[in-house]
């Protein structure tokens, strides 16, 4: 009814809430999503570890998209306006050494949000390939990251000049990656508090963490007989 609109659109101006803005992360079915305070991407990487493949092939398994070799990620600030769904989320790790917590649809099994114990609570990870969002994720990569666990004899990059990281296991490899602007800055315990719930309290309110006991490696057919 025109009552019943009035009434919303002065409640979006009391709570001084911009309708048209677009900050939106969500599943491909629709049930869960995240509102981020800031939706401007910080920076992005394309990563080649085994970890993120095998953790989207068992979302696959599930009935999630089928993983690319090497994945176009991106950070944000862990500062959450608002989420709905949380009673279709999962939050899973993929063994019980795990430093990354992934948070899953339990409907779709998109992935729309990875926590790391690196990110310090400051920033949280998406891969937009295997989430939706309602406004623009591409930014150019900073780094290539973790070819030593790319399956393929040869990785055809898109740049020439773009910094690789084959292992980051050594002081001197953490240093160099630490160096690209504006990574370090990012990787760092926040300057200000979130406005919102940071990408921690999201977790610990989805409720348990799912330890999948993998064995270490992405083949999917050793997945599909666990």
């Amino acid at each position: 009814s025109l009552l019943n609109n009035s009434f919303y659109l002065t409640l979006c101006l009391y709570k001084n809430i911009n309708m048209d803005e677009k900050n939106k992360i969500y599943c491909s079915c629709g049930s869960c999503e995240l509102l981020l305070n800031d939706p401007l991407p910080k920076y992005s990487v394309m990563c080649a570890c085994e970890d993120c493949r095998q953790a989207l092939r068992w979302a696959e398994i599930n009935g999630g998209k089928k993983p690319k070799d090497i994945l176009y990620s991106v950070y944000f600030l862990s500062d959450i306006q608002s989420y709905n769904g949380i009673e279709n989320m999962i939050a899973t790790q993929l063994r019980g050494d795990a430093s990354s917590t992934r948070v899953y649809c339990k409907n779709c099994y998109s992935c729309f949000a990875v926590d790391h114990v690196n990110y310090q609570n400051n920033v949280f990870m998406i891969q937009p390939d295997y989430c939706k969002q309602d406004f623009n994720v591409q930014i150019p990569p900073l780094a290539v990251l973790n070819l030593h666990d790319y399956p393929g004899e040869f990785a055809d990059l898109d740049s020439d000049t773009i910094p690789v990281f084959h292992l980051r296991k050594y002081p001197q490899e953490r240093k160099r990656f630490l160096s690209i602007k504006p990574i370090s800055e990012f990787l760092a315990p926040p300057k200000t508090p979130a406005k919102g719930i940071t990408i921690r309290e999201l977790i610990s309110k989805v409720g348990k963490i799912r330890v999948l006991d993998l064995i270490r490696g992405d083949n999917l057919e050793e997945i599909q007989n666990e």
